[in-house]
């Protein structure tokens, strides 16, 4: 029988195993083989963090949310084509929302004055994004602004947890830009930009899960990684 530790392993494992093949698939134009593993995506993450975490938390708790919430803007949207983005951009903004509520605690335990500056850019991109694409919204206009906030939100509270949550706070931060282009932004030809959006997009995600993972006590593994020599954070 599989341990906790080893059933962690296997999730990630299978992780990056269906990222490669999803991205295999839209480079080789196999839509069916794509389509079917991109739902898989949030469940093997969901999976990973409950095997690595099994003791229930207000960290757990929002990112399993988080996680369901990214699974529905994988998946709902194959379902009803026409309304693709929207169903997309719902499930997106409901996550990325709970993973800057997730973040939060963290980045007021860890305030770092050289982080803050270096995190102010990410605002600046977002909002250089949104003027730019704006125009090319139309009636999705207003839930684009909320994805934005919650977007800035969430990369900017990512660099107060750990080098792993910063580098997934700033690939997803790249894919949702790469995505709104693609979208909104008429004439904005970038090669392989669904291939793009989909690797900065898993490899974000799981960069961000794991460093949140890492930062929680009670993990299956035994080990406990701040993001400070000094921090220690324990959640009822």
């Amino acid at each position: 029988m599989l341990s906790l530790r080893s059933f962690n392993r296997l999730m990630w494992g299978l992780y990056v195993l269906t990222a490669v093949v999803h991205i295999g698939a839209l480079l080789q134009q196999v839509d069916s083989l794509a389509r079917a593993t991109q739902p898989l995506f949030a469940p093997l993450l969901l999976g990973a963090l409950l095997t690595a975490v099994p003791m229930r938390s207000r960290t757990v708790s929002l990112l399993s949310l988080g996680l369901l919430c990214a699974w529905a803007g994988d998946t709902l949207g194959q379902v009803g084509p026409q309304h693709m983005q929207t169903i997309a951009a719902l499930g997106f903004l409901g996550a990325l929302t709970c993973y800057a509520l997730a973040l939060w605690p963290l980045w007021l335990r860890s305030r770092d004055p050289l982080r803050i500056m270096l995190a102010i850019p990410y605002g600046a991109v977002v909002i250089a994004l949104f003027v730019a694409c704006a125009d090319g919204a139309g009636p999705l206009l207003p839930l684009v602004v909320l994805y934005a906030v919650a977007l800035t939100a969430m990369a900017f509270l990512s660099v107060g947890g750990n080098a792993w949550t910063w580098m997934g706070g700033t690939l997803f931060l790249l894919s949702s830009s790469l995505l709104g282009m693609d979208w909104f932004l008429p004439g904005a030809a970038i090669a392989y930009s669904t291939e793009l959006v989909m690797l900065t997009y898993t490899v974000g995600h799981g960069l961000l899960i794991a460093g949140m993972i890492r930062t929680l006590p009670g993990r299956s593994d035994g080990r406990h990684c701040s993001s400070g020599a000094a921090l220690v954070i324990v959640e009822p």
